[in-house]
């Protein structure tokens, strides 16, 4: 088809079926690349919503326990939250498990820990199952599990902090100094009337105002979003 459209506008056939395997070529590795990086992206963006609901899970799981109740009904009781859709979507997939394709709670507990991305979900997990193989006391295994969670999360919101405070300085540096900087030296070029490298100076202030300064700011935006998780 690409071939067909540039023989339409007269250019030269080598040149079009040239054309034509370069956009083919393109097209199958932007196709590929997607395939390839969109399922880690939705697993990492995931992941960090269970480690934001793990803290509020943690605790309600340690006051389930402390009623006595076992670890499949506490599960069956997760899956019906509303402010923690992530974890009650994997409570879900523990109770269809045990429920539906009757699997006992270790095996189901298993499944889930192989199938999560969340690393500290995997803990906790894995604790829960060797704590219930054991014989322990799961009120107490996750009583403990609570603070460490909870101390993860403190020192995790310090370094967040620390993160946007750069973050902060970058971004006056480069939309904000940067910016003015050039805006100077263009001025000090314009007086003296010289262009740089062939382009004139209104061309070159153009070209920094449209196009450098906005990509920078998506960089930051882009930045920011991979670090951040909706509340």
């Amino acid at each position: 088809m690409t071939a067909v459209v540039t023989i339409l506008f007269g250019t030269p056939i080598i040149l079009s079926l040239i054309y034509a395997c370069g956009v083919a070529m393109g097209s199958a590795l932007l196709v590929f690349a997607a395939l390839y990086f969109i399922p880690s992206v939705l697993a990492t963006t995931r992941k960090k919503k269970i480690d934001l609901e793990l803290p509020f899970v943690a605790t309600h799981m340690s006051i389930l326990a402390a009623a006595d109740i076992p670890p499949t009904r506490m599960f069956r009781m997760l899956e019906d939250s509303v402010t923690t859709p992530e974890i009650a979507s994997e409570s879900n997939e523990i109770v269809r498990d045990v429920e539906i394709l009757g699997d006992d709670i270790i095996t189901a507990l298993e499944k889930e820990r192989l199938r999560s991305p969340s690393s500290r979900f995997n803990e906790l997990l894995e604790g829960l199952v060797a704590t219930i193989r054991s014989g322990g006391n799961v009120r107490s295994f996750l009583l403990d599990s609570t603070r460490v969670i909870m101390d993860y999360r403190r020192i995790s919101a310090k370094q967040l902090v620390e993160t946007l405070a750069a973050f902060a300085e970058v971004y006056v540096e480069l939309l904000v100094v940067f910016p003015l900087l050039i805006i100077v030296m263009f001025s000090v070029m314009a007086l003296i009337g010289n262009g740089l490298g062939g382009f004139s100076v209104t061309t070159m202030m153009v070209f920094v105002s449209y196009l450098i300064i906005p990509l920078c700011a998506i960089a930051v935006l882009v930045m920011l979003d991979g670090i951040l998780v909706e509340e």
